[in-house]
């Protein structure tokens, strides 16, 4: 049957229903046409909010999963994500479509739907025994940017027993060359072309795709002002219509690239006006605009790291060790650490084992260390005991109740530390050139690489308020090692607060530090 070869003559011979009870218009998302019949091994859509793609890829999901024989893992950020697309999406897009009520036969199972003599498992993305349960043949990665970035690379070892290995993406995008950005540069970047009367093809952009015009009432004279799509050639500017947006045509950038990207901004979807794209910018955020608009990434200026805020604190002079060191441990797959004194952080270093550690406690006698606790659970807890009185374990939290980052707790060896706060006042420190780097860029490279894999998030709090939280991309255990480190550093007898720091008044030291949601405090010692 041709609608076991066809995808789109599924759709259509089975009058295919959303989960609203509406037709599937083919017409309407005439962008998709080619996404849906797109047999690419991998897949990826840099896309903007509310675009129909979770639909589609929903539809294409079960299809392929019946006519192909696949077994399928469609990830969603969080298990509470899935359970809510289970019931806001699959089981109701199920109920109103027959042909799918033939094929699944479990209609109750949030977490896994057998279509035929395949299944599709929907799993979360933060824990990683989620992606240590089966196997599959396809991989379809739903909200990208919001998931967890390490946990989606376990999911691609589901594939290995497979003779498919196909991985589809999709997501809006957050920061530039992160997530679902990061696959969209690796792809042929597909644009959706427009032809405009004149003959001109285009793919349409903000702000160069949509002016301004008045028009006036013939009978009244009363004048309106509408925003329109428009033409991007020079001297045209003519209208590009809802019909004209409609039925354009991908055109990829690059040839001979694996992944088949599609870039989807809402400027393409027929439905959405040239005024309502102006309302969201005027309304929205940038970021927002950007990236659930546009569907491009954003970079505010403190999103991210940039590689010179860290190499302008390299310096050639020489560290004098004439104060007690300190050092900082990441702890887990093998250990991580930072050394340094008043003067600045002089080392670092990676290993497997707690050698070299230990060597350092042993050439610096009156050395103290800040170590991760909840990494690697029993080795610091014994070398704890061995140095008695010169090793702490640090617990990350986020305390709303008090101003303090650190706490020492007393008679115990442990502090605790307000995890996002610490991160962004070193992160400060080193953007105020306040933290000296000994040695060379070549000997700090390795430090600028883990704080190129981190990014904040400003997320909304259980109050209503938004807060900065630091996330990760990849290996981030050096700039925790420097946080522990910092943390050191604050210790009674471990060293002054802050490093670096101008003269005050007085002859006090000036500090100045962040609270972590762009306000800074000021004192003197």
């Amino acid at each position: 049957m041709l609608e076991n070869q066809s995808i789109i003559a599924w759709i259509m011979q089975n009058n295919i229903k959303t989960e609203s009870g509406e037709e599937y218009d083919l017409k309407k998302y005439l962008f998709m046409y080619d996404i849906l019949r797109d047999s690419s091994k991998e897949i990826c859509g840099l896309k903007a909010a509310q675009i129909g793609f979770s639909t589609a890829m929903l539809l294409k999901s079960m299809w392929v999963a019946k006519n192909r024989n696949m077994d399928i893992i469609y990830t969603l950020p969080t298990q509470t994500d899935v359970k809510d697309f289970a019931g806001g999406k699959i089981n109701r897009i199920i109920a109103q479509n027959p042909i799918l009520q033939e094929w699944v036969k479990e209609k109750d199972t949030v977490e896994q739907k057998t279509v035929g003599s395949s299944i599709i498992y929907y799993r979360g993305t933060f824990t990683e025994k989620a992606a240590m349960m089966v196997s599959s043949d396809l991989n379809i990665h739903d909200e990208v940017d919001a998931s967890n970035q390490e946990v989606l690379e376990q999911y691609a070892t589901r594939l290995q027993a497979s003779d498919y290995k196909w991985q589809w993406w999709f997501s809006h995008p957050s920061l530039k060359n992160l997530g679902i950005d990061k696959i969209w540069e690796q792809s042929d970047k597909k644009h959706w072309f427009v032809k405009c009367k004149c003959g001109h093809e285009q793919y349409l952009s903000f702000p160069k795709s949509i002016k301004k015009r008045t028009y006036t009432d013939k009978e009244t004279g009363e004048k309106t002002i509408k925003h329109i799509y428009v033409c991007k050639k020079k001297d045209c500017n003519k209208e590009i219509t809802d019909e004209q947006r409609r039925t354009g045509r991908w055109v990829q950038k690059h040839k001979d690239r694996k992944i088949s990207g599609y870039w989807i901004p809402l400027l393409i979807a027929p439905w959405i006006t040239a005024d309502e794209i102006i309302e969201y910018k005027e309304k929205k955020t940038e970021k927002y605009f950007y990236n659930k608009v546009l569907g491009l990434p954003y970079l505010a200026s403190d999103d991210k790291v940039q590689r010179q805020q860290i190499m302008q604190n390299v310096t050639s002079e020489v560290n004098n060790y004439d104060t007690r060191t300190v050092i900082g441990v990441d702890t887990g797959l093998g250990i991580h650490l930072i050394a340094g004194n008043q003067q600045g952080i002089f080392y670092k270093h990676s290993s497997k084992n707690y050698d070299r550690f230990e060597e350092l406690m042993r050439i610096y006698p009156d050395a103290i260390a800040v170590f991760d606790a909840q990494g690697d659970l029993q080795k610091p807890r014994d070398l704890v005991k061995k140095y008695k009185g010169r090793i702490w374990l640090c617990w990350y939290n986020e305390d709303r109740k008090s101003d303090e980052l650190v706490r020492w707790k007393k008679d115990k060896q442990e502090v605790t530390v307000d995890r996002n706060k610490m991160i962004q006042l070193v992160i400060d420190e080193h953007k105020a050139k306040r933290l000296p780097l000994f040695g060379t860029e070549e000997d700090w490279e390795g430090l600028w690489e883990h704080y190129d894999n981190i990014y904040a998030v400003t997320e909304e709090t259980k109050l209503g308020t938004g807060t900065k939280r630091w996330h990760r991309n990849g290996a981030d255990h050096l700039v925790h090692a420097e946080v522990y480190w910092r943390v050191g550093m604050t210790r009674p007898g471990g060293g002054k607060a802050t490093l670096g720091a101008a003269a005050g008044s007085n002859g006090k030291e000036k500090i100045v530090e962040s609270n972590g949601d762009g306000t800074y405090r000021t004192y003197y010692v």
